[in-house]
């Protein structure tokens, strides 16, 4: 790694801050002590002059020499859309009441209680649901953290602040659950200079959400306020095609609204991102079109196979076949992006 070519915290804000490129994923938040997270965007508190430039290495957006995974460079035949993996599935949380408390399936809540609940993490890096602020990271201790953090954003959260507030306070055997670039940001600290591995080594188990995009949080806030929902929102929620509606729930019920309505708010930096289902997580999990209630589950690693089965046999996953037509969709859509980004990266 030839390091000595960047300037640091000077090219992540030039290439990729000033340029509206940040995703905010928060990996370079609290890794930095001049990089904060507030209200939906990433703030430079002051200059940097550290000479590892860590910050740089783990930006998901950011191009430095040595730290790309391999899927992001090698094109959109090898993966065939969706990335290396062991095995897909459906899956639902077995608890109804867990189910309830979740989005769709619940399966990613299920699994990191189960994980708590056996010993192989002690904590989990989660997005809570935001209020008067922005979502943002927070350390989850137990289950009831978990169902506090149980439902889907669909906007910036710089979750991985948490994690690096996690990391410094001498926690492991962490569970982190984020989108595709958070998971893209914890491979790249994982090949990153010069204490990346043992960063790494912290984190005992990953969950990627599928992810085609996320707003941008402020500009989501202001849209909502213009139609008057004045209070913070209880849920969101995108459904399956082809529903193309945008619903949020508030105190008096949903409210939908076209989708087409709040994709101006796209965040740029999501229009280069080449990965829809979290392809360097272990597990990775999405909305299953055409049975509701039931999550698709992308088993990547043998972490993940190992908890997935552990979890069914002990009753608390229900498991069943994914549709080869679900297949093909999910291997379409995520193609699909792969295009798009490459085409966006190019331009």
């Amino acid at each position: 790694m030839e390091a000595h070519k960047y300037e640091g915290q000077h090219t992540l804000i030039e290439k990729v801050i000033n340029k509206g490129l940040c995703v905010r994923c928060g990996a370079c938040v609290g890794l930095c002590p001049y990089f904060d997270y507030f209200d939906g965007t990433v703030i430079v508190m002051d200059k940097c002059s550290a000479d590892t430039w860590r910050c740089l290495q783990v930006c998901p957006v950011a191009d430095f020499e040595g730290t790309r995974p391999d899927r992001g460079t090698t094109g959109i035949e090898n993966s065939g859309g969706i990335g290396r993996f062991k095995k897909v599935i459906i899956a639902r949380a077995a608890d109804e009441d867990m189910r309830r408390q979740s989005q769709y399936g619940g399966v990613a809540s299920c699994l990191l209680i189960y994980s708590l609940n056996k010993g192989f993490i002690k904590s989990a890096v989660l997005t809570d649901k935001g209020g008067k602020f922005s979502p943002g990271g927070m350390i989850a201790k137990g289950p009831s953290d978990i169902f506090d953090c149980g439902q889907s954003r669909y906007s910036a959260s710089g979750t991985l602040s948490a994690l690096n507030r996690a990391i410094k306070e001498g926690q492991d055997r962490i569970g982190v659950v984020g989108l595709p670039c958070q998971m893209d940001a914890l491979e790249r600290m994982r090949l990153s200079e010069p204490d990346g591995k043992e960063r790494s080594r912290r984190i005992a188990f990953k969950i990627g959400l599928f992810c085609t995009w996320a707003i941008d949080y402020r500009a989501l806030h202001a849209f909502l306020i213009e139609k008057s929902i004045n209070t913070p929102a209880k849920k969101f929620d995108i459904p399956p095609p082809p529903s193309e509606k945008f619903c949020v729930q508030t105190e008096k019920g949903w409210v939908d609204f076209p989708l087409d309505s709040v994709r101006p708010f796209i965040q740029k930096g999501c229009t280069i991102c080449r990965d829809m289902t979290a392809e360097n997580a272990d597990i990775s999990i999405g909305t299953l079109e055409g049975r509701e209630g039931w999550n698709t589950v992308i088993i990547r690693t043998s972490v993940g196979e190992d908890i997935i089965n552990s979890a069914e046999s002990e009753g608390w996953l229900d498991v069943d076949s994914l549709a080869d037509e679900n297949f093909s969709h999910l291997m379409e859509a995520s193609l699909n992006k792969r295009k798009r980004a490459l085409n966006n990266y190019a331009e």
